[in-house]
């Protein structure tokens, strides 16, 4: 009868601490649950779970505050998790897209340089993202948004270079090897 008391208390302990653990668990869910319903009360440090770094990413992304949210996306693309890795990506690319866009349609060929580096760091992370998932049909729409909306190269200038002597050797500035 003592052994059986005892067993019966070893149980309830074991329950009791499996209780109190998914307790912790479901509070824990609900307070990350709660923060990402308002991001704008997330404060980002080291402990920050990526979930929530991803919503506080995303409220500023919504809100203008593109920097800060270039910030902690690509602090995003450094997390083990290959899904959020690629959400991340995906909208790194994006907002550089955005931006580029903007910076396209509002100054046209006088950004070119700030334009052309935009749309290539958009199409390096929409590469990103497709290399992790392949089917991310958002991330292959975007891809070939920045191939078309890439700048042309910018034209060199005409070399007034003009040959007067119909031998290309004139133009040459020493013998082909193999020559006598």
């Amino acid at each position: 009868m003592a052994r059986l008391n005892l067993a019966l208390r070893a149980a309830l302990a074991l329950a009791l601490a499996g209780a109190a653990h998914e307790g912790w668990h479901l509070w824990r869910a609900n307070r990350d649950n709660a923060l990402i319903a308002a991001p704008g009360r997330i404060q980002v440090d080291p402990a920050t779970p990526p979930a929530l770094v991803f919503a506080k990413a995303y409220d500023l992304a919504r809100h203008g505050d593109t920097q800060e949210a270039t910030r902690l996306y690509g602090a995003l693309t450094q997390t083990g998790d290959a899904e959020l890795r690629t959400r991340a990506y995906y909208n790194l690319g994006t907002l550089y897209l955005g931006d580029a866009a903007r910076l396209w349609n509002a100054r046209g060929v006088l950004e070119y340089v700030r334009v052309n580096t935009l749309v290539s760091a958009a199409k390096e992370n929409l590469r990103a993202a497709l290399r992790l998932s392949p089917g991310h049909w958002d991330a292959r729409y975007n891809l070939e948004y920045a191939y078309r909306i890439t700048p042309p190269p910018k034209e060199k200038p005409k070399s007034d270079f003009k040959a007067s002597k119909g031998s290309v050797y004139a133009t040459m500035p020493s013998l082909p090897g193999g020559a006598p």
